[in-house]
């Protein structure tokens, strides 16, 4: 009886650690999902977003597909979470207020958005968001997290021309005409490679506006 009530008290023992430790999970590291997106983007480079599943991405990476569930649960969640990642890389230059800029702080901004986003890096991920615009398009997601990307800069630029005392009906077709311009010229850099003479042509589009919208402008405000 005595050996019975030792292996109890033992057992009673072993049962409170278990209860104890599983009230008490890993806390998840916060920073990881992020790193594994990033990694994801570079590895998706020189490839589609037809291409993604948990296996391929966790042969290229040498991680388990466990992380990829644990982290994304799903591959259509792990899509969503792509294109967000890849619109998400120009939130630097959308968080800027564009009524703070007076034409050269818009010329010099411009150059530096161009700088940024041409470069083969960010062009590929410019080819990732055409795609993902495109299956947006074909699956009937509306607004979906690419096709908003086009309407932002639209905003953007509409409100900068506001700000220079440009009408607001002329500044909505303006602002349509120099944002689908611009991701026209990165979709000639994607295409042909030629990014010194797009770069050029799009220094051109810049100016051209800048001088067209301070014509435009109410003479209040000139």
């Amino acid at each position: 009886m005595v050996s019975v009530g030792r292996w109890g008290r033992a057992g009673w023992l072993i049962a409170a650690t278990v209860r104890k430790t599983s009230v008490m999970p890993r806390k998840p590291d916060p920073t990881r999902k992020p790193e594994l997106l990033g990694q994801i983007l570079e590895h998706l480079a020189g490839r589609t977003l037809a291409t993604v599943s948990f296996r391929t991405l966790a042969e290229a990476l040498g991680v388990s597909t466990y992380v990829f569930v644990y982290h994304f649960g799903n591959r259509a969640q792990l899509v969503d979470e792509i294109v967000r990642a890849i619109v998400a890389r120009q939130d630097d230059l959308l968080a800027v207020d564009p009524t703070t800029l007076d034409e050269q702080g818009w010329l010099d901004f411009m150059e530096s958005a161009w700088q940024k986003v041409s470069t083969p890096y960010n062009l590929q991920l410019q080819r990732l968001e055409y795609e993902a615009t495109m299956l947006e398009m074909i699956d009937g997601v509306e607004p979906g997290v690419a096709r908003s990307a086009v309407a932002k800069w639209q905003g953007f630029t509409r409100k900068w021309c506001v700000s220079q005392g440009v009408p607001e009906a002329v500044a909505m077709v303006e602002a349509r005409l120099f944002t689908d311009t611009v991701y026209g010229l990165q979709y000639d850099a994607l295409a042909t490679g030629a990014t010194e003479e797009v770069a050029e042509v799009f220094r051109r589009h810049v100016a051209t506006f800048a001088e067209r919208m301070r014509v435009a402008a109410t003479p209040a405000t000139v």
